[in-house]
């Protein structure tokens, strides 16, 4: 017990020293919650991680820190979700989405590195409630999808990602519509996801986000968030359920909310 107490005393002392900020340990806790609830989303919907753990972990820390560790733990979870999801998704129907995304990802992050912390704190939990209730009001796009809503969907995506780091509802919203297979839609939606996630770290790379000190904070928070990844696609594998789904948006609400 007292080298348990120990290793969590000298765990904490590092994440803090670590940190380009003051975070407390019960901020440090906050941070782990987010991004185990935030796994576990990724793991069941396929996407949703950044609309809880974006909102919280900018807030704790800075919306520039937070980006980086939410799509740092992201690039080894790519690496797991996305084999099955070749399988049995259609990567030529998202291809346009992913090509769009290419193109627009670095255009929102401009704002990222140009606009006042507070600022992007206030527009990341705006935006999370818009995207929630995009995604809760069940609306979907009238006629054909073809493959220009295909580039606009990814397209606004690729801003809102860049800019809040909660690009996903968009292009979900508009793979939803497609009335697709339930799995082949969700596993169009990792593959869109992965790919999302993989540009947006490079992006972060090239603007000069990261440092050895996040990525080292990222190593230690990986493990947390890929075993609740494998929690929730675990889930969805055995029962999925219409009532997690709800609950999990209202939550995402309310953290929006409590942020602004």
């Amino acid at each position: 017990n007292n080298s348990l107490f120990i290793f969590y005393q000298l765990t904490n002392e590092l994440m803090i020293d670590l940190l380009p900020i003051e975070v407390s340990i019960f901020g440090l806790i906050g941070c782990a919650l987010a991004i185990a609830l935030g796994g576990f989303l990724r793991g069941f919907l396929g996407f949703g991680a950044a609309l809880l753990m974006v909102p919280i972990l900018s807030n704790i820390l800075t919306p520039a820190v937070g980006l980086v560790i939410m799509y740092l733990v992201e690039v080894p979870t790519v690496v797991y979700l996305m084999p099955p999801a070749l399988k049995k998704g259609k990567v030529k129907i998202v291809f346009p989405m992913i090509l769009a995304l290419l193109f627009t990802i670095p255009i929102g992050f401009y704002f990222v590195v140009s606009l006042d912390p507070e600022i992007i704190r206030i527009v990341i939990s705006v935006m999370v409630i818009l995207m929630v209730a995009l995604l809760a009001s069940g609306w979907k796009p009238k006629g054909v999808i073809n493959i220009w809503t295909m580039i606009m969907g990814g397209g606004f995506s690729g801003l809102v990602n860049g800019a809040a780091g909660v690009g996903g509802p968009p292009f979900v919203t508009v793979l939803m519509a497609r009335n697709d297979d339930a799995e082949v839609t969700r596993s169009n939606i990792i593959i869109t996801m992965g790919c999302m996630s993989l540009l947006t770290t490079l992006t972060q790379f090239v603007y000069g986000m990261m440092t050895i000190n996040l990525l080292i904070v990222s190593a230690f928070a990986f493990p947390i968030y890929i075993g609740f990844t494998w929690l929730g696609a675990k889930y969805f594998n055995q029962s999925g359920s219409g009532y997690f789904r709800k609950a999990a948006l209202i939550m995402l609400i309310l953290i929006a909310l409590i942020t602004i």
